[in-house]
């Protein structure tokens, strides 16, 4: 995959380029994923095994000098009952300084053109986000609808893995 040209959403907006994630973001990933609220981050290792993945992808917003500024996680799966593939939005952030400038928007953007029919052909995309009105209304103007509310988790597992 070649990485997006820069964009400039905005004409006070810095330039930014979207790309895969890669070993040595490792520390910008955690402190993203402390803003969403997630007060221990990730580690490297977890990181790594990530990316390395075959069925997820991390693609990052980097700033002029290369650093990330947001990220977004896509899942992606065989599903018997679709008779295809189903993505799953898992994580997008921006840091607070690049939020309201098009960032999330082009990740978006990325994750969406991943999905289509030149390369994964997902015949679903889906997101688990509407705790905030602000990232409903976000969603929302990317093209998601609200399907439901029901999202279940076994509970002993989350116990045994301090979740």
């Amino acid at each position: 995959m070649q990485s997006t040209p820069t964009r400039t959403p905005a004409p006070d907006a810095p330039p930014f380029r979207i790309r895969r994630a890669r070993r040595g973001d490792a520390e910008s990933l955690a402190a993203l994923l402390r803003e969403m609220g997630y007060a221990h981050g990730s580690d490297a290792q977890t990181v790594h095994w990530v990316i390395s993945h075959p069925e997820i992808e991390i693609f990052v917003a980097a700033d002029s000098q290369d650093r990330p500024v947001g990220m977004v996680s896509l899942s992606h799966r065989p599903q018997l009952r679709l008779r295809g593939r189903i993505a799953t939005v898992d994580e997008l952030v921006v840091t607070e300084g690049w939020r309201r400038r098009g960032v999330g928007r082009a990740l978006m953007q990325q994750v969406l053109e991943r999905c289509g029919a030149r390369a994964l052909s997902v015949k679903r995309l889906e997101v688990s986000a509407y705790a905030l009105q602000e990232l409903q209304s976000f969603y929302t103007a990317c093209g998601f609808v609200q399907v439901d509310n029901m999202v279940m988790r076994h509970s002993e597992l989350e116990r045994q893995h301090g979740q």
